[in-house]
């Protein structure tokens, strides 16, 4: 039994393992690289490959931020309005020496479109070298924080799992081509069953002509290395539209033996 809890508990952290999500990754700048003022530098990301990719269709707007993770203080845009080219993409980028002060308090935010919704990454901090600015009491007070990591990114929020219509399609899909987050399972199978003497055993003939499964195999993947997070949150099982019944013996117990048994039976009682 604990084997078999171990299993089980195994099975639902797979199963309630939050997906991986798309994002854009910066690959320049990087934590704690600088750069100089009033001179363009080439801004980097690729896409990490998960799912929402970014499409060249796709558009997307770069803000210079400075501040906290928890107070994120927007300084200016860089590039709007632009659409990806590639889904790893460069753009030359400007800071102008009067926009803030001195420090490796800089971050970028790249606000991007996908068909769930809008994403937002922010990229590793850096420096920028000849700012003749001033921070302000607040971007002072944010900065102060003294957070190092990135930002998190923002995802569109998820839709809640709703149980289809039994009637529709979804569970008619076989798993390995359902795409998404949940996936659909058909119904189980009825069983006939009988009742004897309280066992549930199957019935005494099979009805069933030209066998075959009910349901294609699912493809698997070997990994040789560490593999991507699962993208499956939840799966749903078409609901049973029949009515499981049983039916109780109801024949009289045989009575107690009177010949040798019953002889070997007495050498048992107390």
């Amino acid at each position: 039994m604990r084997a078999l809890s171990s299993v089980c508990s195994a099975a639902a952290i797979l199963l309630l393992a939050s997906p991986a999500r798309g994002e854009v990754v910066f690959t320049a700048p990087v934590s704690g690289k600088a750069f100089p003022a009033n001179k363009a530098f080439s801004v980097t990301w690729s896409d990490d490959g998960n799912d929402p990719k970014i499409l060249t269709s796709s558009a997307f707007t770069l803000d210079l931020c400075t501040g906290s993770n928890a107070n994120i203080l927007p300084l200016t845009t860089l590039v709007a309005g632009q659409t990806f080219s590639t889904a790893a993409g460069t753009v030359p980028v400007t800071v102008i020496s009067t926009l803030a002060g001195p420090g490796a308090f800089y971050f970028l935010r790249i606000t991007w479109t996908t068909a769930d919704g809008t994403v937002v990454n922010y990229s590793d901090r850096f420096s920028v070298t000849g700012m003749v600015g001033t921070w302000s009491p607040a971007q002072l007070a944010a900065n102060g924080a003294g957070d190092t990591d990135r930002p998190p990114a923002v995802h569109p929020a998820a839709a809640a799992a709703k149980a289809p219509d039994p009637a529709a399609g979804q569970y008619g899909i076989p798993y390995n081509q359902q795409t998404g987050a949940i996936k659909y399972a058909p119904m189980q199978p009825r069983l006939v069953l009988t009742a004897i003497v309280g066992v549930l055993r199957p019935g005494s003939k099979i009805t069933a002509k030209n066998m075959k499964r009910l349901n294609p195999t699912s493809a698997y993947t070997i990994f040789t290395t560490k593999g991507p997070q699962p993208l499956a949150t939840t799966t749903i099982t078409q609901p049973i539209t029949y009515q499981q019944t049983t039916v109780v013996n109801e024949a009289a117990p045989a009575p107690m033996p009177d010949d040798d048994m019953a002889k070997f039976l007495n050498r048992w009682k107390d």
